[in-house]
């Protein structure tokens, strides 16, 4: 298997884990964003191919990415890019024992990952709209790009807005959670964290495991919160992010 020749060198990127897989946290590069924007607002402009059977989302605006709009293009080689990225960080994560060895067996080869496009599309939400907690399918790599800010200036109210305080914790719009991504890997326990909430910022994105389940929370705004994801398959000679593997 040849070895990824796509450059990442210059996207802004961190892995965290909140709990047990990799997450990877991103800004969409400058020269990227402008070329993307482009696709997904041409995307929403023409509504070819609605995606919504496919997805479990309760959104009317849901639009198939067609290769016609990303092949051979910058963005999707930027796509596959990360996706590589992604898959052999944590492959060498794991081959450290999640950063605790700092030696591995010199016989050991070399990570080697190619990843493929395997599905893309655009969610154009709209007030009231959310995803219910789901997982993506056919698929060992998932990502989320958003294109909206979904802050107090984003909404218009909060939903349930008498009820301003939340486990505890005084909140208010911008802050309550609405239309935000939040991943689940299982439920909290003493010393641990479950989930991981994610305010949607415009140009970032996120990588993680298609298996990992999450959820888009329902708000209020007059404006539409807009997201890409796409889904990929990575081969790999490492098993631990090879698909079918697991």
């Amino acid at each position: 298997m040849s070895k990824a020749k796509h450059k990442v060198e210059k996207v802004e990127t961190k892995f965290i884990s909140p709990f047990g897989p990799n997450i990877m946290l991103g800004r969409i590069p400058d020269n990227i964003y402008k070329k993307f924007k482009n696709i997904i607002d041409n995307v929403i402009k023409d509504k070819k191919e609605s995606h919504a059977d496919k997805l479990a989302g309760r959104i009317t605006e849901e639009w198939t990415i067609g290769e016609n709009y990303i092949c051979k293009t910058q963005v999707e080689e930027f796509l596959i890019a990360i996706a590589e990225q992604y898959a052999t960080k944590t492959s060498e994560r794991f081959l450290h024992n999640g950063g605790f060895t700092t030696s591995i067996d010199p016989n050991m080869p070399e990570t080697e990952v190619k990843a493929s496009i395997v599905g893309g599309w655009v969610n154009e939400m709209k007030s009231g709209e959310y995803n219910p907690v789901h997982f993506h399918p056919y698929s060992n790599v998932t990502s989320v790009f958003f294109f909206s800010n979904v802050d107090s200036d984003f909404l218009t109210d909060m939903i349930a807005p008498e009820n301003t305080i939340m486990s505890g914790i005084p909140v208010e719009k911008g802050s309550s959670g609405d239309g935000y991504l939040e991943l689940i890997y299982k439920s909290g326990g003493y010393f641990e964290q479950g989930t991981f909430r994610v305010e949607p910022k415009d140009g970032m994105f996120l990588l993680f495991p298609s298996s990992l389940l999450h959820t888009v929370y329902p708000f209020v705004s007059d404006k539409k919160r807009i997201s890409a994801s796409f889904n990929f398959i990575t081969e790999s000679n490492s098993g631990i992010v090879n698909f079918g593997e697991r």
